[in-house]
This record gives C-alpha cells, sequence and structure tokens, in this order.
C-alpha cells in the first residue's frame, strides 16, 4: 500500500514540474522569446531626399535693341577697347586672331551691336560674306544702301575682299565706318550712292547684307 503511494506522490511532482514549465514558457514576454538572428538585424537607413545641388546660373550679356523708330544711331567713332562685341572671345574673328584693325571683326561687331545678338555671318574672309549669306537665306540682300547694312566687296585679283557698314543714306551719298587690316582702327569715309563699285574704284562691289533690318 506504501509503495502504491509513493508511487502515485512521484508521479504527481513530476506532472507539476512538467506543467509549471510549460506555464512559463508561454507566459514569458515576447521581447524575452528567441527569435531568428535575420529578424533582429535593423533594416537599412533610408536617408531622406535630398535636393540637387543649385548651380550658378551662366550669364548671358544681354544687348538692348535701338528703338527702331528713327532713332537709329550712327556710330561715327571707334567702339570703345572694353567692348566685348568687338575686342573679346564674343567676336569670332577677335577669338581666331583676327581682331581690330580688321574689316571683318569690326562689320561683325557692329551687326551685334545693332542687333543684340551675334550675327550669322560669315566666319571667312570679307569676299565670301555675301554669297555666304544668299547661300544661307540669314538676311535680306540687295544692291540699295540702307542704314545698318554691310557693304561688301571682292577684290579683281581675288584678295579676301573688304566688308563696311552704311551708318547713314543721305540723298545720293552714303557714309560708311570701316576698320582696315593693317590699317586703322575705325574710319570713316563717304561714297556716291549710284555709284556700281560703290565708292571703291577697282573692286568688286557684290551688294549689301540688311542685318539690321528686323532690329
Amino acid at each position: 500500500m506504501l509503495l502504491r503511494a509513493a508511487s502515485f506522490l512521484v508521479v504527481f511532482l513530476l506532472l507539476a514540474c512538467l506543467i509549471t514549465a510549460i506555464s512559463g514558457t508561454m507566459l514569458q514576454p515576447p521581447s524575452a522569446q528567441a527569435v531568428p538572428q535575420a529578424a533582429v538585424e535593423a533594416p537599412p537607413e533610408t536617408q531622406p531626399p535630398t535636393q540637387p545641388a543649385t548651380e550658378a546660373p551662366t550669364l548671358t550679356r544681354v544687348w538692348e535693341h535701338p528703338v527702331r523708330e528713327d532713332a537709329y544711331t550712327p556710330r561715327l567713332s571707334a567702339p570703345d577697347a572694353d567692348d566685348p562685341r568687338y575686342y573679346s572671345s564674343d567676336n569670332i574673328f577677335y577669338a581666331a586672331d583676327y581682331g581690330m584693325p580688321n574689316c571683318t571683326c569690326y562689320a561683325w561687331g557692329r551687326a551685334y551691336e545693332l542687333n543684340g545678338e551675334p550675327p550669322r555671318l560669315s566666319p571667312y574672309d570679307a569676299c565670301t560674306w555675301y554669297d555666304y549669306n544668299a547661300e544661307n537665306g540669314f538676311y535680306d540682300y540687295g544692291d540699295t544702301p540702307r542704314q545698318g547694312a554691310v557693304a561688301c566687296w571682292a577684290y579683281a585679283d581675288g584678295g579676301p575682299g573688304h566688308v563696311a557698314v552704311v551708318e547713314k543714306v543721305d540723298g545720293d551719298s552714303v557714309l560708311l565706318s570701316n576698320s582696315a587690316y593693317s590699317g586703322a582702327e575705325f574710319y570713316m569715309d563717304t561714297v556716291p550712292a549710284d555709284d556700281p563699285s560703290a565708292g571703291r574704284e577697282g573692286w568688286i562691289f557684290q551688294g549689301y547684307i540688311y542685318v539690321a533690318d528686323s532690329v
């Protein structure tokens, strides 16, 4: 009888220990439970979006267009030496080491001054300007002098030619502004409006490019 009671007591104690162990496991807080290592690794941090770097704007010199209503201002003196339209890399001829005194550098800069933007004139010798414009159709052209027009000549001997700018048309005379390679930085001369050579004896007058008509 005592043996049976002892056996029963042992079984009872074993069951009590088992129940206690199971209950303790179930009552543990979630933070104490074992979890796979991968689940406890912190996710990669998410960086906040950043503003793109603000670059300094490229400043472009803007020249005001002259008022067209009878306000054309003839250039009767040389441009200032600090005018970048004539004396800087803004001028394609200056940039190519063909700066003033040079008729192409001057006439290109004068057209820039009149239009307020780089002109679409030939980047080559003066004798190419008229045909270059006619072939590309950049500006109107013809044989009638107008204020702001570029006058173009070729040399009979095949030389580089000459270009000048019409500053004033007064009856039968045309006032031109010029520069000359290996010559004067700036000069003016007056030629007859009806002269087939436009005042350049022995040269071939090609015509006028009306670069300032859109001003």
